[in-house]
């Protein structure tokens, strides 16, 4: 059985994954102003109830970004609490991840990801690097090297009829790659965090 942390997304959730199959999707908050440090335990006590992840659970997956510097942190310090504790391997999952899984690698595909607290991010390929991009979506220009952006809620008004756009799902992408995902042991895990603020850079 797996167990995956999604701090990335809009509203964070828990999904349990066995046989290659979702068999539940948990939100662990569904209200803007309720706090993910306040529900992430006593969600998962309430799951592990259920599935019995103290004993059952073999792997954990995370998303790593980039996102909300809170929720991320969160995420990352409860996940690599939980691998220590039960000896579990981790897999870290990005847009870079999820961009290799659905395009060929260093083509003119980008991501458009939206996260919690109203957040914007634009990823791409720049010069055989992979740059991320916090972003006013109503001001953003594409870069000319883009030709299609892969998308998680909504499409961004800036995508213009020049562009293909796609709507992907994180947590289609994974059962369908989970075969390629990377799990380690005392795994550092290194959310993207990506500000303004030249601190958090």
């Amino acid at each position: 059985m797996f167990h995956v942390l999604d701090v990335a997304s809009p509203i964070p959730e828990f999904h349990i994954i066995n046989d290659k199959k979702i068999i539940d999707s948990i939100k662990i908050t569904d209200k803007y102003d309720q706090k993910l440090s306040d529900l992430l335990i006593p969600t998962y006590l309430e799951i592990d109830k259920t599935y019995k992840l103290s004993k059952n659970l073999k792997k954990l997956i995370i998303t790593i970004g980039p996102g909300s510097y809170t929720a991320l942190r969160v995420g990352a310090s409860f996940t690599a609490g939980l691998s220590q504790a039960m000896n579990l391997p981790v897999s870290t999952v990005s847009t870079l991840t999820i961009l290799n899984h659905l395009s060929e690698p260093h083509n003119h595909s980008a991501i458009y990801f939206e996260s919690s607290n109203n957040q914007k991010f634009f990823s791409y390929h720049k010069n055989h690097e992979f740059i991320h991009e916090k972003i006013d979506d109503t001001q953003y220009k594409v870069p000319d090297s883009v030709s299609k952006v892969l998308y998680n809620f909504t499409l961004p008004s800036f995508i213009n009829t020049n562009i293909q756009s796609e709507k992907f799902s994180i947590k289609t992408n994974l059962i369908e790659n989970l075969d390629k995902l990377e799990f380690e042991n005392n795994l550092i895990i290194k959310p993207i965090y990506i500000s303004n603020n030249i601190i958090l850079n």
